[in-house]
């Protein structure tokens, strides 16, 4: 009885515990009910959360005797540090203390903070603490620069004020004080580093609320570096210091504000610390703030572009502060001053920036041209501009008229015209107001957000980024390199890069609304005629390249022909295959790969041989003339003349039974060893071999199969490649009923990440062959891989894929496009539709995407016909657009019920 009794009591505390820290979080849940802001939010979790540890820590003083009591007031110090130190704090955040101690209560002390953190542990306080003492505590902000920083919020909560006080004075004078450039940089290079291990970049599509450039970490890193350089980390003191203006101090709190309560938001919503803004978190969100969407945005991309609006003004306000504010060693200031040299008795030329002359800064800063040559002088000698003189620019550029002189669009003209440096030029430009005063749609892109996966990116951050990408291509060694280099105009292929997303977000096709825009940029310019139709075509068509290169046969002469008579001369297609290639680039890391970079360039030179007088129907019909007499050759065939009959029929059968594609594309000796294997190949016989290519990092499995075995081969195939959890890059297909199955399939292997071993190679060519004799089930290996089992509860902000059917780009074939959400398993699905649906694919092109993923099947009826009716095209359409629809909303298991 007695135990019990007890039992209950130990346990008492702990309950009470709990109960105050949910009544800490209640009390911000109801404030965020209340629509109030992100910092009162936290102030007031700060506030109850550090009432909660006083009543830890007092109730377990309360346990010790009277001469511990007295020992440890005396000598000991409790502090809270970091965000606990600065009072904000989200629901779920850990608590930041240090326990501060003189070393004669060593025993003492030790006992009575294990309590106490066991006990904050019980109540559900996530603690980050360290005990230490003085010594221990400047010996560790020296060296660890996180510690360091966190000790700028440090603050004395319990115990003896006057040793917090002792350290938070030799903190400052050791730490600090007489090593001001040592700590401004250890702060800079350790924030640096953090921003690169969470993307690297403000604008991209999931940001981490706190670490993530533009986070609540660059305000954090602002007031460190200031309290490094100046003795204080509050803005408003730092303000009336005159080291940053009034207008950067208000929009960092309103952001501070706005990026509080989004992450107090997602601690909420997670029901832990969450810091990852994922793009499931953005559709809730955008749910719960009741966000009406328009007719070109939904209400989630109206939300992250607030968002980035947000976080974009905080790491451009903290990035200025710390150029600004950087401190110099001595002789690099007297480098710079020795170095530095006047032009026109207005400008200062340093190494590394360009200002100007005190007593002219007013005059050159309110107005256009002068400011544009500023900016024009700074790319010319690849420098900066000053950071005070970008604030006085950037203040002036509110001010500045609307209309724009003949010799600022010849300034800016001049600019766009660079090789080397109009990327980040440009990023300033955007910065300080004047490119959105010389194009004012730009205002429009600024963080406007593209939700899907396929981009990583805003519009404005994509399109500096295929500005940039661009000028790197000045060094490439290939045509894509050539073609830049050779680019007379380089001022209208860069405006076109920069206008080439700006009808995004309008609601209508964004190519055409761009090249509305485009035309009205063109008149307000001052551009010529064919300057203007130049740009609004290469704005227009800056996506047919890609569509033709990675969705289109573009052996197919007809195809190449409309192309090259839509282009119409060299000049443009070089603009447009350079355009092509940035954008492609910029999409995101790793996206413009080799063997995209190839297709490419294969249409451009094609394309380019049209432009240059060959004809593309004779030029196709010689090339396959000249393929036969070499295949013809490999074989040990005599050449006889096109007139007269083939005395070796079976060769003529075979090799006309092949389709143009597979012929043009191929190395004369892979059609002969084909066409061998095809003649030489018993009736129950598959020929698989596997290949690993270096250069690519891809398998080439090439699979030769005979007639019987046409029917449903490529969707057998694709799932013995879905099975194995490999990615499909391209697939040339080419089956007929008189010559065999001669596929291809270019797949990566995720389960290897250098070279495939021939030992796995070998174990895969066989899964093929039984598969594709129908030895095993299709069915069952799809079901082997257990993460395709999982269905997907999809918001209703999610997009469905749809099909679209191209019965004009070729005349043998009917095209079919599947253009959806990728989700492992799609293909298989898809191919399998194809199959039931007595269709036989002729060639594939597979994952092949500019924004979004598309599968595109060459497709052919059962009597190896075009399919023409109508009716039929239709019942096509629809039902792979509802297979596709199932797969994405149900997952793969409505089909365990098929």
């Amino acid at each position: 009885m007695s135990r019990t009794a007890n039992s209950s009591s130990a346990q008492q505390p702990f309950v009470v515990y709990r109960a105050q820290l949910e009544q800490a979080r209640q009390r911000g849940r109801d404030l965020l009910r209340q629509g109030a802001g992100g910092l009162q939010i936290a102030t007031a979790i700060a506030e109850s959360i550090e009432q909660l540890l006083l009543k830890i820590i007092q109730d377990q003083f309360q346990e010790i005797s009277a001469a511990e009591q007295k020992l440890i007031q005396q000598n000991c110090s409790i502090l809270v540090i970091g965000g606990s130190g600065r009072g904000l704090m989200a629901p779920f955040s850990d608590v930041d203390m240090l326990f501060l101690y003189r070393n004669q209560v060593v025993d003492e002390f030790s006992n009575f903070i294990g309590n106490v953190v066991r006990n904050c542990w019980d109540a559900g306080l996530k603690l980050g603490h360290s005990v230490r003492t003085i010594a221990d505590s400047i010996k560790m902000a020296r060296t660890e620069p996180e510690f360091a920083t966190a000790m700028i919020e440090a603050r004395s909560i319990w115990g003896d004020e006057h040793l917090a006080e002792q350290l938070i004075r030799s903190y400052y004078r050791h730490v600090i004080l007489f090593r001001r450039r040592i700590f401004f940089e250890q702060c800079v290079a350790a924030r640096w580093e953090e921003r690169k291990q969470h993307g690297g970049a403000v604008m991209q599509l999931e940001p981490d609320i706190k670490r993530s450039p533009g986070g609540l970490r660059d305000i954090h890193l602002l007031r460190w570096t200031g309290y490094a350089r100046y003795g204080t980390s509050n803005l408003d003191m730092l303000r009336l210091d005159g080291r940053i203006n009034s207008r950067d101090v208000r929009t960092l709190k309103n952001a501070r504000d706005y990026l509080l309560k989004v992450r107090i938001q997602l601690h909420y919503e997670a029901g832990k610390q969450q810091d990852l803004f994922t793009k499931d978190s953005q559709l809730w969100m955008a749910e719960q703030r009741q966000i009406e969407g328009t007719n070109g945005q939904r209400p989630v991309e109206i939300l992250m572009q607030e968002y980035f609006r947000h976080s974009k003004a905080v790491a451009e306000i903290t990035e200025r502060f710390i150029k600004a504010h950087r401190p110099l060693p001595f002789l690099s200031r007297a480098y710079d001053f020795l170095m530095t040299h006047r032009s026109d008795g207005i400008l200062k030329i340093a190494p590394d920036h360009l200002d100007v002359v005190p007593k002219y800064r007013n005059e050159v800063c309110n107005n256009l041209e002068e400011i544009l040559k500023l900016f024009d002088t700074a790319s010319l000698y690849g420098i900066s501009i000053a950071p005070d003189l970008l604030d006085t620019i950037r203040e002036a550029a509110l001010k500045l008229p609307p209309t724009i002189t003949n010799r600022s669009i010849d300034l800016f003209r001049a600019i766009m015209g660079r090789s080397t440096q109009l990327g980040p030029t440009l990023r300033i430009m955007s910065e300080t107001g004047i490119l959105n005063l010389l194009i004012p749609y730009m205002q429009h892109a600024y963080c406007l957000l593209q939700f899907n996966q396929y981009h990583s990116y805003t519009v404005d951050e994509h399109t500096f980024r295929a500005i940039e990408a661009a000028e790197l291509f000045a060094d490439d060694d290939s045509a894509l390199g050539s073609s830049y280099r050779n680019i007379e105009d380089k001022d209208l292929l860069n405006l076109a890069i920069l206008l080439h997303d700006i009808g995004k977000g309008y609601g209508e096709d964004h190519s055409k609304m761009g090249a509305m825009i485009a035309t009205d940029t063109a008149v307000r310019l001052g551009l010529r005629e064919d300057e203007q139709k130049l740009l609004v075509f290469l704005v227009l068509e800056h996506l047919t390249m890609a569509h033709l290169a990675f969705r289109r046969d573009i052996s197919d002469p007809d195809i190449l022909f409309e192309f090259s008579q839509k282009v119409g001369s060299p000049e443009k297609l070089r603009m447009l295959y350079v355009l092509t290639a940035a954008d492609i680039t910029a999409v995101g890391p790793g996206v413009f790969t080799d063997w995209k970079s190839e297709l490419l360039a294969d249409l451009y030179e094609r394309t380019m041989l049209l432009l240059g007088g060959k004809h593309s129907r004779y030029h196709r019909d010689q090339r396959l003339a000249r393929v036969k007499q070499l295949v013809r050759n490999h074989l040990d065939l005599p050449q006889i003349p096109e007139y007269e009959e083939d005395p070796d029929s079976w060769f003529t059968e075979l090799f006309n039974s092949f389709s143009p594609h597979y012929l043009l594309v191929n190395s004369s000796e892979r059609i002969a060893a084909d066409i061998k294997i095809l003649r030489d190949l018993p009736p129950d016989q598959i020929v698989v071999e596997g290949e690993f290519e270096p250069d690519t990092g891809t398998v080439n499995y090439h699979v030769i199969a005979p007639a019987m075995y046409s029917q449903a081969c490529f969707h057998r195939m694709v799932s013995v490649f879905t099975s194995r959890r490999m990615e499909i890059i391209s697939a040339q297909i080419t089956t007929s009923a008189s010559g065999g199955v001669v596929d291809s399939f270019h797949v990566i292997d995720h389960d290897f990440v250098d070279e495939v071993p021939v030992s796995h190679i070998e174990k895969i060519e066989e899964e093929i062959r039984k598969a594709v004799k129908g030895e095993s089930d299709a069915r069952t290996m799809f079901l082997s891989n257990q993460r395709f089992h999982e269905s997907t509860e999809l918001s209703g902000e999610y997009e469905l894929g749809r099909v679209e059917i191209d019965n004009h780009s070729s005349k043998r074939c009917t095209i079919i496009d599947v253009i959806s959400n990728d989700r492992t398993g799609l293909l298989y699905i898809i191919s399998r539709a194809i199959s039931r649906m007595g269709l036989s694919v002729v060639m594939a092109k597979i994952s092949t995407h500019l924004d979004q993923v598309v599968d595109v099947f060459y497709v052919i009826d059962e009597h190896e016909q075009k399919i023409v009716d109508e009716e039929r095209l239709q019942q096509i359409r629809q039902k792979l657009e509802s297979t596709l629809h199932d797969f994405e909303l149900e997952g793969y298991k409505r089909y365990q019920r098929v």
